[in-house]
């Protein structure tokens, strides 16, 4: 399928309309996720705005063989739709591999489909509305929770509290292993191919790209940077985007207005909305991303010991003590040799002294600069995940005969970043030798936190000091908590629309309220 296509089967030709009855600020996860439900609330009128092209509506191991995908991943540079529309303050940190994927889809479109709720320590009432909690574990609208409806509809099972794993649990030395519950799916014909969930997936075929039917109320507007959030009376009353032909501020006028634009862009907006309509400080706190560490090993597959000690395949361990997440992979890259994958992903807690600012300014955008730092209780994680690290490794050189020490180098210059991971990487260190490795804040795309539920945003998802402005994905978190933002994002902008609608009025379908 081709870029123009996709282009135009999505959208209409001509300028930015000159009002829509909701303005979605971004196509990715959360802006399209809200959107669709918006429209199964009956919403009419939704127009979503991405500052990047609709370009291939397919993910990128459907695209592309398995070595060229994760390097697109994680060598964004590679990748034309990436973009940093923010500068670094913090060395290595939100620099480097950060940034966004400015395209429809986002990061829906790179993902490898982990779904994990938000884990309980991290959904604890001192940082998150009980409202808010209630609704994604227990119940929502007197039927089953959010968590549980979503991973219904992924074709997964939720069961005590969690998404069920989809296979057999294995075990590794000391270690219980359970199969990584994944929202993907695999190529019918093409080996090694597979899409993981996107939100087009209502709208698109995953495989070959062909857009069906798109909700009549649903609007895209491409390649339209949003400039600024519009105000009338003190309410969000639209948004002004530079026109994708001559670059001129155009107003987009509506009655709601909701930032899905990802965390730095989400912040810069709401940093621009917030000081010049209440005199707010341009600067939003409590930034996070997780906290990513690992290591890999080469092993030559005619030296192990048979059986395997562990099947090939993705696994993963709660470590609630550490507030983290372990993940093992293993797989095979020829007959001669094998590759052993373990990632440990942790919490990094809300931190004022981890921030977006902006530089007010004549004109809009504002200026942005991320200021992110890892504190004295996010060192704590970093090496509580080294200890954890250490021991796993010991049981797999002993499950798989290996030997050698992890060394990891200072988190903030480590010894190799997970760019080592790579293919062309890997195959520079030598068989049956550990390599670690430590990543850069911003670089796993999991960032958030400035924009809380039940701070900067009410329980209902809207600006407390600003009506009319709404926020979703991962910037709306409290806490990131250690699991992968994508079930919760889905889960909460369910909730956003269901809010916004009521809100709006939105006649219901006659097909019935969407679940």
């Amino acid at each position: 399928m081709t870029d123009d296509r996709a282009r135009h089967s999505l959208i209409e030709a001509g300028p930015a309309p000159s009002r829509a009855r909701v303005v979605i600020v971004g196509a990715g996860f959360a802006g399209l996720e809200t959107a669709r439900h918006l429209a199964g609330h009956g919403v009419d009128d939704i127009l979503v705005i991405e500052g990047g092209p609709a370009g291939d509506l397919r993910h990128t191991n459907i695209v592309h063989d398995p070595d060229t995908a994760v390097d697109l991943w994680l060598n964004p540079g590679r990748d034309r739709y990436h973009q940093r529309p923010w500068e670094s303050g913090s060395h290595r940190h939100f620099s480097g591999n950060a940034g966004i994927r400015a395209r429809v889809g986002g990061r829906s479109l790179y993902w490898y489909g982990v779904t994990l709720p938000l884990e309980s320590w991290a959904l604890d009432l001192e940082h998150w509305p009980a409202a808010v909690v209630e609704d994604l574990c227990s119940s929502w609208h007197g039927g089953p929770s959010l968590y549980e409806r979503v991973t219904t509809e992924l074709g997964l099972t939720w069961s005590d509290g969690t998404v069920a794993s989809p296979g057999p649990v294995r075990h590794l030395g000391g270690y219980t292993l359970r199969a990584t519950p994944r929202a993907s799916r695999t190529h019918p014909e093409v080996p090694g191919r597979w899409s993981a969930y996107s939100p087009l997936d209502h709208w698109r075929d995953p495989v070959t790209g062909v857009v069906g039917e798109i909700p009549g109320s649903v609007r895209f507007l491409v390649d339209s940077q949003v400039r600024n959030v519009s105000f009338r009376g003190g309410r969000a009353a639209g948004a002004v985007v530079a026109d994708a032909h001559t670059g001129q501020p155009t107003e987009v006028a509506a009655e709601a207005v909701v930032l899905c634009a990802g965390t730095v862009e989400n912040s810069r907006l709401a940093i621009q909305a917030l000081s010049t309509q209440t005199g707010a400080e341009p600067r939003l706190g409590g930034l996070a991303d997780h906290l990513a560490q690992g290591f890999f090993v080469r092993i030559d597959a005619g030296a192990v010991p048979r059986p395997l000690p562990l099947r090939p395949g993705s696994y993963y361990v709660p470590v609630p003590e550490a507030r983290c997440n372990l993940f093992v992979s293993l797989w095979r890259v020829s007959r001669e040799e094998l590759v052993l994958d373990v990632k440990i992903n942790g919490e990094l807690s809300p931190d004022p002294d981890s921030y977006v600012a902006c530089l007010p300014s004549d004109g809009f955008p504002w200026p942005t600069r991320v200021h992110a730092s890892v504190s004295a209780d996010g060192r704590a994680v970093v090496a509580a995940q080294r200890e954890v690290l250490t021991g796993v490794w010991s049981a797999i050189a002993t499950a798989f005969g290996l030997n050698g020490d992890l060394s990891f180098g200072e988190y903030d210059d480590p010894l190799a970043t997970n760019v080592a991971v790579l293919p062309r990487n890997r195959e520079k260190y030598p068989v049956g030798r550990p390599q670690t490795w430590s990543s850069a804040l911003g670089a796993e795309d999991h960032d958030g936190g400035t924009l809380p539920l039940g701070g900067v945003l009410t329980e209902n998802h809207e600006f407390a000091r600003i009506p009319g402005l709404y926020a979703g994905g991962p910037a709306t978190f409290p806490r990131i908590g250690a699991a992968n933002p994508s079930l919760t994002t889905m889960a909460l902008s369910r909730r956003l629309a269901a809010v916004l609608a009521d809100r709006l009025g939105a006649a219901v379908p006659t097909g019935g309220r969407h679940a």
